[in-house]
């Protein structure tokens, strides 16, 4: 399950008091704090004029963050876009965050979640209200692990196994994808991330339309449309590896194993990450079942 926050422009927003751009549905019960680190996500930047923008698509933000709350560890899946005008006839967006539990994530990862109908809102045409019961999440798995994408868009479906390969060698790299404005970056990060080991997928945080970093939040996989102002500022992180999707990629390194997987097939090897291990190290207590605030001191 899943506690959820949507965040839009709205004549009357949730909380009271508040207007315009402001939250007008979450989960009862969810932290004044979770709240605002969740609005803070919420930002969206125009790719093109005004006058271009009613004409042209404007890309879709699909994202993965990582958030420690309370002292555990939560994923947030955020879809953010843009939806016409509000009330006042300004541009408006729609911006819905999913908040994860880790013993609530599908082996899938967060892109397969995000795939799944019904998963993610694309309108928001109702009262502000709570949300009463928290979200049930599908579960499954991928079915297919040849990158069809990433075939289509580069002409080798292995470049996903470049992809894959990199994170696995070292989880904190910056990866910063360059693309041309119109095409989908989710389904090329979701081949090259369903070549990870389940336990590994949700370690991946990225955001297939990055513009700039949240506040506090890391981000491997970081898409920025070619020429755009994040992707100039992008590419001079004397940490990011590049990989420009729109001129010709070097040739995919056909001896490693992530390389053949996206290219024949198969499913992924699995690695235990260490957040699994420490999870495999949790064994009960004996006597858990007592409860601690009757015990009396013992009678010498």
């Amino acid at each position: 399950m899943a506690h959820e926050l949507v965040y839009t422009s709205a004549e009357r927003g949730l909380r009271p008091g508040t207007r315009g751009f402001c939250t007008v549905a979450h989960t009862r019960g969810m932290a004044p704090a979770t709240m605002r680190m969740l609005e803070s996500l919420s930002a969206y930047r125009s790719l093109y004029g005004a006058q271009e923008a009613a004409s042209l698509a404007e890309p879709v933000v699909w994202s993965h963050y990582r958030v420690s709350l309370m002292g555990r560890s939560q994923n947030v899946l955020s879809r953010v876009s843009p939806t016409g005008v509000d009330h006042t006839n300004r541009s408006n967006k729609l911006a819905h965050h999913l908040l994860i539990s880790s013993q609530e994530r599908p082996v899938g990862g967060p892109l397969w979640l995000c795939a799944q109908p019904g998963v993610f809102l694309e309108e928001w045409n109702e009262e502000p209200h709570l949300i009463e019961e928290p979200k049930v999440l599908p579960s499954g798995d991928e079915e297919s692990y040849i990158a069809t994408s990433w075939a289509s868009l580069t002409g080798d479906a292995g470049h996903a196994g470049t992809l894959a390969s990199l994170f696995h060698a070292r989880d904190d790299m910056i990866v910063v994808l360059v693309y041309e404005a119109g095409v989908e970056m989710a389904p090329l990060l979701r081949e090259a991330m369903a070549l990870l080991a389940p336990d590994e997928r949700w370690l991946v945080t990225y955001n297939t339309y990055f513009t700039s970093l949240p506040a506090g939040m890391t981000c491997a996989w970081r898409c920025c449309v070619a020429d755009s102002d994040a992707c100039r500022e992008a590419k001079r992180n004397p940490k990011a590896t590049v990989i420009d999707l729109t001129g010709t990629l070097p040739e995919p390194n056909g001896n490693d194993s992530y390389v053949k997987r996206a290219r024949e097939g198969g499913a992924p090897i699995v690695v235990k990450t260490q957040e699994s291990q420490n999870k495999s190290k949790f064994k009960l207590m004996q006597n858990r079942e007592i409860n601690q605030l009757n015990l009396k001191p013992r009678k010498l």
